[in-house]
């Protein structure tokens, strides 16, 4: 082990093992490194630019968690492995390229990323897509979208939405979910705070733990499921649900008075036919 500064590497200096000391806004790490380790970088919030070497290959979970002021970074054409949570609360960042040579991102591995407003995966990437300039990661094998911002617009070939994918997303104001999504991970909306209104598609038949918790100007919530969709725990944390408006076919008011978590609302009311979200309205999540 060896202690260069404030950052310690691997005797070969093939690993960065510990960064959090570093209290400067620019760093470039050694050309040797092949990994970042875990929790590496975690917490320096002064950092703005990190310098990444040709021959990185991993970068470890948590590894830049926190670093809010990071707002420029370049991931090299020879990272493969990105694990969870390394990006998660760099707000900082606006812009996201993912390499063709990454084939395994980690849960929530950008979540908190409130400032992302464009993401972009190459398009040699033989693993994921950012299909129809989405603005989004998409898992080709599975169809599922893992990593969103602000700006992104799910197409209608995406079957799921991972969990963490747009955690955090305060800016987030308007989406559009196709009726191709049939689950909703956990957290997977969670700390969107900017939505004020939301339209859940028929297709829908799950929505994991936390999926929505905090999305605290929720005002109105529209399910167009027959059947009320499977909610894990507290879906709606953190949601008025007082005040918030649920609206659900005619027909399927009673089961949704009876179903878990959805009958926690008290304003649950039905309508006939599908309802159209007014176009001027913005804060919304809408369907196709």
């Amino acid at each position: 082990m060896e202690k260069r500064d404030v950052v310690v590497y691997s005797e070969d200096y093939k690993k960065l093992l510990n960064a959090k000391a570093c209290a400067g806004k620019y760093y470039e790490i050694d050309e040797r490194v092949e990994e970042i380790c875990k929790e590496a970088f975690k917490g320096c919030d002064k950092l703005e630019e990190i310098v990444m070497p040709k021959k990185l290959k991993k970068i470890d979970s948590e590894a830049f968690q926190g670093c809010s002021s990071l707002t420029k970074l370049t991931l090299p054409d020879s990272v493969a492995r990105i694990d969870g949570l390394a990006f998660c609360g760099c707000s900082g960042l606006t812009e996201l390229t993912l390499p063709n040579s990454v084939k395994s991102i980690g849960d929530g591995a950008f979540a908190d990323c409130s400032g992302l407003e464009k993401i972009t995966v190459e398009s040699g990437n033989s693993r994921y897509d950012s299909r129809d300039n989405c603005n989004s990661i998409i898992d080709k094998k599975t169809n599922t979208l893992i990593a969103g911002c602000k700006n992104s617009v799910i197409p209608n070939s995406v079957a799921r939405i991972d969990g963490l994918a747009f955690c955090g997303c305060s800016g987030l104001t308007e989406l559009t979910l196709p009726n191709s999504v049939t689950s909703i991970g956990n957290c997977a909306f969670g700390g969107c705070s900017g939505l004020t209104e939301l339209t859940l598609p028929n297709s829908i038949t799950s929505i994991g733990d936390y999926a929505f918790a905090y999305c605290s100007d929720l005002s109105k919530i529209t399910s167009l499921a027959e059947i009320p969709p499977m909610c894990g725990f507290k879906v709606f944390n953190g949601v008025n649900k007082t005040n918030c408006e649920l609206i659900v076919p005619e027909g399927s008011v009673a089961a949704y008075t009876r179903a878990e978590d959805w009958n926690k609302f008290s304003n649950i009311r039905g309508f006939s036919g599908v309802e159209v979200t007014v176009a001027d309205k913005t804060r919304k999540i809408v369907v196709e």
